[in-house]
């Protein structure tokens, strides 16, 4: 008999760097390719609309793929590319440990590596772990699906805007097509 030992979020946390990007998915560490320059600059592109949101003062935006830890034994712990926390939520800085509560909003962009089926598992990660709206840049086909806890996923294609429907109050209209320019 074989017997798997799975890696603790505890453990994932102080691997050395080797150069590369992880995600801990139920127990299961999972190396990534670095990003290639348009992962970084479509995240940007969204990043700036909700770091002048941050300045409303409710809320913060992580950005850098910050981990959050979003299940248990075995534990999962995913980096999105933008996260955005509500203030009132979040624990006394320094925050020198994954953070154990969801974020308001998660944004992830596609990479060329991608899977679907690593899509959706991602994106079922989150929704099981309560993120109420995720937001999943599609570059290929400049669309943006509009996902989280408790929502029907909708298609935004560059004729469209974003908005932080009833998660983020206040947050001006992003139009897709201005993601992708």
């Amino acid at each position: 008999m074989v017997t798997t030992r799975w890696m603790t979020a505890d453990e994932f946390a102080v691997l050395p760097d080797d150069g590369y990007e992880h995600e801990l998915v139920r127990g299961e560490l999972r190396r990534m390719p670095n990003p290639k320059p348009e992962h970084g600059f479509l995240v940007k592109r969204v990043a700036r609309y909700l770091i002048l949101y941050e300045d409303v003062g409710l809320a913060t935006v992580l950005l850098n793929d910050a981990g959050i830890w979003l299940e248990r034994d075995p534990d999962t712990v995913r980096g999105p590319d933008i996260s955005v926390y509500f203030n009132d939520r979040l624990p006394p800085r320094p925050w020198s440990s994954y953070f154990t509560i969801p974020p308001a909003l998660a944004v992830e962009v596609k990479s060329l590596f991608d899977r679907p089926a690593d899509v959706e598992e991602k994106i079922d990660d989150y929704r099981r772990a309560g993120v109420t709206l995720i937001w999943y840049v599609i570059p290929e086909t400049k669309a943006v699906w509009v996902d989280g806890a408790g929502r029907e996923r909708v298609i935004l294609t560059e004729a469209d805007v974003l908005d932080g429907s009833d998660v983020l109050p206040g947050l001006p209209p992003i139009p897709v097509a201005d993601i992708f320019r």
